[in-house]
């Protein structure tokens, strides 16, 4: 449950910056990509559509992406992101507790975004 709300936060908080902050507004630019965060286990997720400057989302698991971030488990994925380090995700990827499905370079791209929201 933590872990929903959590995507679900951050949808809003990159949706708020798609309207009030310029540089992210124009990070995301005229891109067309959906970004999906989920469970292994497929119960819970969180899909990112940007379309040429807009973002939308939807919930669930089960959605196509041109990428994925699978989490092993619900509260991996909510310990790992709230604490907003690299070197907690970096530790989460060697240890085998995410992994990522389609082009990583998307799964970059997005972080990288996510980053210039929360600075």
């Amino acid at each position: 449950m933590k872990f929903s709300l959590l995507l679900f936060i951050l949808f809003k908080k990159l949706k708020k910056a798609v309207k009030s902050n310029t540089a992210y507004r124009s990070y995301i630019g005229e891109i067309r990509l959906k970004i999906l965060m989920k469970t292994a286990d497929g119960r819970r997720g969180r899909l990112f559509i940007f379309d040429r400057g807009k973002l939308s989302s939807r919930s669930g698991a089960g959605h196509a992406a041109d990428a994925a971030l699978v989490w092993s488990d619900a509260a991996t994925a909510f310990r790992v992101m709230a604490s907003g380090s690299d070197e907690e995700m970096f530790l989460a990827a060697a240890n085998g507790k995410v992994k990522v499905e389609g082009m990583a370079y998307f799964i970059q791209w997005f972080g990288d975004g996510v980053k210039l929201v929360m600075q």
